[in-house]
């Protein structure tokens, strides 16, 4: 593939940079935030050589991009930061700040505003999120080889060498809300730094112990309450909106020539004080009563809550909504500290995806679709990577996404039945089962189910394999 080609193509495509507030990247997809949906040619976009397909997730047009993802997004940034540079900045930050101000008011219709406000939400969300995805990855891979590790090797976990790589892959989640913070910020066009001081404040050793001692703590008179605000998603959200909006203020009211002087200990400061006493404890309430929603709906709606999860996730991740919860799946495991929905649904997507390639794998007679199809299946099943195996193949074939559908969903029941409890945080491949501990049959059954029924029904049903040109 011609990055150097398709990079330059692609900015010009989506409007160019004048037309786009931030770049960055999940696992398989470069996703811009875009000013004006007008400018973007979204049906060149997908003919671009090696685009995998488009998904647009609020004002985020999300390009799925596969293994070219990371050559991709290094040249696309290069030509982004550079005509940004050589733009004025002020004018893209005005732009920026009136594109967050769009009333959804100026739509016509209740429900009209009521749907774009929800989008702006869930695009808002899934820009703090997106950042840190491959952090949390990576500690989660990270501490499921360490527990195969200690399986094979008991001794192992006593040893320094244990102790300091189990530091490093819980630095992503200890430190959650530092990088929601900092993925806020730059989708709120703020200073980072800024809301990523004060919430890095709120897991500083110094200020837990303050909080949790015996008399307390107090920020101007009024009570700071002990809450732990590791592994958070909200609070980090609440405080990086803050700090905008007094930054913002500070701007206007602070003579330019002390400006620098005063508007980091202003912003941090008042933020900081708001942060301690409201929209902290405020976030961790909300925060904890959501996780507690959907563990309830696991716990009292029995087998079917996973089943439903799990069959909804390909709808999920063709519309990039699936990143917007994975920080209350962190969460889950930090309190109650088991997640009995969240990662078994996922793992039984994607084993469902990989099933479903495999349908179409035994199906096929062009040998090249095929090879290609035992691929992905390999990459869905082992890697956990699914959306070249859903734009490449199952999505463009239609009836393979009811096989992993059908799949998933049973594979959720049966996890559900079975009481499949994942107790640390990994990532969604069958490399992962160690992650359930004692219920590692329940998932490997589960998987099993998942894997057969959506192949299964993918080879029962059929499909035309002229709609993929290979």
């Amino acid at each position: 593939m011609d990055y150097e080609k398709a990079a330059p193509e692609i900015l010009k495509l989506c409007g160019g940079s004048a037309n786009i507030s931030s770049v960055t990247h999940c696992a398989t997809r470069l996703r811009f935030y875009v000013l004006d949906k007008q400018k973007v040619n979204v049906e060149q976009v997908k003919k671009v050589g090696g685009v995998l397909g488009t998904v647009y997730s609020g004002d985020e047009l999300q390009i799925v991009l596969g293994k070219n993802l990371i050559p991709m997004y290094e040249r696309v940034l290069k030509l982004y930061e550079e005509e940004k540079a050589s733009a004025e900045p002020e004018t893209a930050r005005e732009e920026t700040q009136n594109e967050m101000k769009s009333a959804p008011t100026q739509k016509a219709g209740g429900k009209k505003r009521a749907a774009e406000l929800g989008s702006r939400l869930i695009g808002f969300v899934s820009a703090a999120v997106t950042p840190m995805i491959p952090g949390l990855v990576g500690g989660g891979i990270l501490k499921t080889l360490l527990l195969l590790v200690t399986l094979a090797w008991p001794a192992f976990e006593e040893m320094s060498t244990y102790n300091l790589l189990s530091m490093v892959a819980n630095v992503p989640f200890y430190f959650m809300p530092v990088f929601v913070a900092y993925g806020a910020a730059k989708k709120l066009n703020a200073t980072p730094i800024f809301s990523m001081v004060v919430t890095a404040a709120l897991v500083y050793p110094d200020f837990v112990e303050a909080i949790g001692s015996e008399t307390g703590a107090t920020m101007l008179g009024f009570p700071v309450m002990d809450v732990t605000y590791t592994s958070t998603l909200l609070p980090a959200l609440l405080i990086s909106v803050c700090a905008y909006y007094v930054e913002k203020l500070l701007v206007k009211i602070i003579p330019g020539i002390i400006r620098p002087l005063l508007l980091g200990v202003g912003t941090m400061s008042i933020t900081f004080a708001l942060g301690t006493t409201v929209l902290g404890p405020l976030g961790d309430f909300i925060g904890s009563y959501v996780v507690n929603i959907f563990l309830w709906s696991g716990e009292h709606l029995g087998p079917v809550a996973v089943g439903i999860l799990a069959g909804c996730m390909p709808f999920l991740v063709m519309t990039g909504m699936h990143h917007a919860v994975t920080p209350f799946m962190v969460q889950a495991i930090s309190d109650p500290g088991y997640d009995v929905l969240f990662r078994p649904a996922y793992l039984l997507h994607n084993m469902a995806e990989g099933g479903a390639c495999l349908g179409v794998a035994l199906r096929a007679k062009n040998k090249a679709l095929k090879a290609e199809c035992f691929s992905l299946a390999v990459g869905c099943i082992v890697a956990g990577v699914t959306e070249p195996a859903i734009y490449g193949v199952n999505l463009p074939l239609r009836k393979p996404i009811i096989g992993v559908v059908a799949g998933a969903a049973s594979g959720g029941v049966v996890a559900g039945i079975l009481g499949a409890t994942a107790y640390v945080y990994g990532y969604s491949t069958i490399l992962a089962i160690p992650i359930f501990q004692q219920t590692i049959m329940a998932i490997v059954i589960a998987i099993a189910v998942a894997i057969i029924v959506a192949a299964a029904v993918t080879f029962v049903l059929g499909f035309d394999e002229s709609q993929i040109n290979r």
